[in-house]
C-alpha cells in the first residue's frame, strides 16, 4: 500500500471518529472506528467498526451509519484534498468477538484438564 493511501486512510479514520462522536452520535450507541481501507482508485473506502451491544443493536447502528454516509462523506470532502471522495462502506469488525470466543474455548479446555 502506498504512502498516500495510508495517509488518506488515517485522515478518514480521524475525521469519521470525530464526526460520529460530535455530529452523528444521536442513535449509535458505542461505535469505534477501527480502521479504514481505501481502494487504489479512491472510489471506495471500507470502514471497519466495532459496535458494543447485542446483534440487534449492532445492525441498527450499522444501518444508521449507512444512512449518515452522505453526511460523513461531505465531512471528509471538506477536510481531505482528494480529486474524488470515496464512497463509504461500513463493516462490522468481529475480531474482538472471535478472540473472546477462542479465549472462552481455551478456558473450557483448561478447566476440563484440571478435573
Amino acid at each position: 500500500m502506498n504512502v498516500k493511501i495510508q495517509r488518506t486512510n488515517s485522515d478518514i479514520l480521524r475525521i469519521l471518529s470525530v464526526a460520529i462522536r460530535d455530529k452523528v452520535r444521536a442513535d449509535l450507541g458505542n461505535v469505534t472506528i477501527l480502521s479504514v481501507d481505501t481502494s487504489a482508485d479512491y472510489a471506495f473506502a471500507r470502514v471497519f467498526v466495532e459496535i458494543q451491544g447485542d446483534e440487534t443493536e449492532r445492525q441498527r447502528a450499522l444501518a444508521e451509519l449507512e444512512r449518515a454516509g452522505g453526511f460523513l462523506r461531505t465531512e471528509i470532502a471538506s477536510r481531505v484534498k482528494l480529486r474524488q471522495t470515496p464512497q463509504l462502506r461500513f463493516s462490522l469488525d468481529r475480531g474482538r468477538d472471535n478472540a473472546n470466543r477462542v479465549e472462552e474455548l481455551l478456558n473450557q479446555i483448561n478447566s476440563g484438564n484440571k478435573e
